[in-house]
């Protein structure tokens, strides 16, 4: 009875289906059986056969105690170029053990998940896992076959979880993983050479190919699919580089912060309903932030020296080969300060900073701007003056005080 339950549980049709999240197929781990090998080598995940015997990688396999310490030194190669990766997998790896239902003395089901493979001759494929992207009642997402688990060493177990882990990756929305071609694709990519002294245009190379959306690069969240600006032929993003291996551009992801002034991180989020890439961003040959344009919604920045504040959104922001805000083309700007009161809008102008922050010019371009959305208080000693401004030159220095305005006023006293 509890194998026929265990069949009914992993079955890719039927009633039990329903149980395991509705429509769900379930997404399988593989693994080739060869019974004319030696016992201790009859089980080989079929990611790592492939990295082989397909895709020509040298393997450098890790060995250890326990098939975590293995799955842990597979994720430490990850955290030098893919921090963020990393950390992902590790937080799944850390409940992979109290998530993974051990199912003996059953033949678990095909899940045609795999697309186009290779096996060895003699050989043959049996399913060493199975997971669902929602949980079961009990809390389990991942079924492993037990009696395939105990017949492998730590290396192959780690793989097989590792499989399991990339998977779940691609099985959050911005992936939609249909098959797990991409997943055997890196798995087997980080069991091998590659991984000792990893080129950041090889890495994004492979999660492009894996069909994996989110990457780091020098520092930002990156997306690597989508459409519109920056888009190749694929219908993948392009990432540009220069000569010496850093990136020279690359489309942001939907959320991320930007540096602002005073070394104060900008928050940046663009909706799901936004079409097209949410930013581009540009860097210098030495991989320091050149330039951030955003696409689907604007970049807010919060101004401040000694005496004065105020706010920023932007269209455009440009950065000093030291990574330090440097002038932006902004939507929207006002700064307070005890001798005046700025406000311009929709000015098609740009605002300047002195390297620690400050604001040190604002130019307010040739486009018309009514007193309604753009003009200056300032203190006239019998009064205080509005200034309708339409094309001006504001000189400020690094506590905030105007040191001269070249202005072209319509004048009117209020």
């Amino acid at each position: 009875m509890s194998c026929l339950l265990a069949l009914l549980v992993l079955s890719v049709g039927g009633p039990a289906q329903a149980r395991m999240g509705g429509d769900e197929k379930g997404n399988g781990g593989s693994v080739i059986y060869c019974p004319h090998n030696q016992p201790w080598e009859r089980y080989e995940v079929l990611d790592l056969y492939e990295a082989r015997a397909v895709q020509t990688f040298r393997l450098k396999l890790i060995e250890g105690y326990s098939y975590q310490e293995v799955l842990g030194k597979m994720i430490d190669r990850l955290a030098g170029v893919n921090p963020t990766r990393a950390k992902l997998y590790q937080s799944y790896a850390k409940t992979f053990e109290q998530e993974a239902r051990m199912i003996a003395d059953a033949e678990f089901t095909d899940v045609p998940d795999r697309g186009w493979g290779a096996l060895p001759k003699g050989c043959q494929l049996v399913q060493g896992a199975v997971q669902y992207k929602r949980p079961s009642i009990a809390g389990y997402r991942y079924f492993i076959n037990k009696d395939v688990w105990d017949s492998m060493d730590n290396t192959q177990r780690a793989a097989l979880a590792l499989h399991e882990i990339i998977y779940r990756e691609g099985l959050l929305p911005e992936n939609g993983f249909q098959s797990s071609n991409g997943v055997r694709l890196l798995n087997g990519y980080l069991h091998s050479e590659y991984m000792r002294n990893v080129s950041l245009r090889n890495y994004v190379d492979v999660i492009q190919r894996s069909g994996l959306q989110a990457i780091d690069i020098q520092g930002f969240p990156v997306i690597l699919h989508g459409g519109g600006l920056g888009q190749s032929g694929d219908g993948s993003y392009a990432v540009e580089f220069y000569d010496s291996g850093t990136v020279k551009n690359a489309i942001l992801a939907r959320s991320f912060e930007a540096p602002g002034p005073h070394g104060k991180k900008a928050p940046f989020i663009c909706g799901t309903e936004a079409k097209g890439p949410p930013a581009e961003i540009q860097f210098y040959p030495t991989g320091v932030i050149q330039r951030i344009r955003p696409q689907c919604t604007s970049l807010g920045f919060v101004l401040y020296s000694e005496e004065s504040y105020g706010q920023m959104t932007a269209f455009d922001v440009q950065y000093d080969a030291d990574g330090n805000i440097s002038w932006a083309s902004p939507l929207q700007f006002e700064l307070k300060h005890p001798n005046y009161h700025l406000r311009a809008s929709k000015i098609g102008g740009r605002v300047e900073f002195f390297p620690t922050g400050e604001v040190r010019r604002m130019y307010i371009g040739h486009q018309f701007a009514d007193s309604n959305t753009s003009w200056i208080r300032v203190d006239g000693g019998e009064g205080r003056t509005l200034v309708e401004l339409e094309k001006n030159d504001i000189y400020f220095d690094v506590v905030g005080r105007i040191v001269d305005m070249k202005l072209l006023p319509r004048q009117k006293a209020y």
